[in-house]
């Protein structure tokens, strides 16, 4: 089961957002009016713990454009590469990177897609804003959740909203295709005090 979050009709726009515990809410990106459509799950404490834990320069940092099936291996060889120890946590966040690439590709009919892992503290993209790809899927491990407002409210403080951390969420973007655009815009948030440095999971399908 699915919930809706609407705000005011928008002319020609998509901005109503899908929020749902399943995984398949993902696949109602295309459905008319969406703009984003949000899995709203959370990390587990355990694991939370472990990515809290890690230095900034243990954190995997990932640019990579791979078959869907190698997108967990992509996250292997990051972690890897990050000099992280093997164990229960990393497996649980490179199956949930592989798991996500899956997720996005058969909800958009895409068999390659492009991966990164973002490591900050600082804000990255500061102004509210629509990313120039169909569609991107944004999840963050550590830190904030990405916010989102409907275009022409930015200034308005109660109308903005924030993904949970660890929850999945696939925003359409400036190409999405079709006569429908989006009306719904994002940023990354002001870094949260004493947590450190962000990860956040971005997947873009590659057409």
């Amino acid at each position: 089961m699915s919930l809706a979050e609407s705000f005011a009709p928008a002319q020609g726009r998509a901005q109503d957002v899908l929020m749902g515990r399943d995984p398949d809410v993902l696949g109602d990106i295309a459905s008319p009016g969406v703009a984003a459509a949000i899995w709203t799950r959370s990390c587990d404490k355990e694991f939370e713990a472990w990515v809290d834990s890690l230095p900034m320069e243990n954190l995997p940092e990932l640019r990579t454009v791979v078959p869907v099936h190698l997108a967990e291996a992509a996250a292997i060889a990051a972690c890897e590469e990050a000099k992280i120890k093997p164990g229960p946590q990393m497996d649980m966040l490179t199956g949930d990177i592989g798991a996500l690439a899956l997720m996005l590709a058969k909800s958009l009919g895409v068999d390659h897609v492009k991966i990164r892992l973002d490591v900050t503290d600082e804000v990255m993209c500061p102004k509210f804003h629509v990313d120039n790809v169909p569609a991107r899927l944004l999840c963050t491990y550590r830190g904030a959740g990405t916010e989102y407002v409907p275009a022409g409210l930015e200034a308005d403080p109660a109308s903005i909203r924030q993904v949970g951390r660890g929850a999945a969420a696939l925003f359409r973007g400036g190409a999405w295709p079709g006569d429908e655009r989006t009306g719904l815009l994002h940023r990354s948030p002001d870094p949260e005090a004493g947590t450190g440095a962000r990860l956040l999971l971005v997947i873009d399908p590659v057409l």
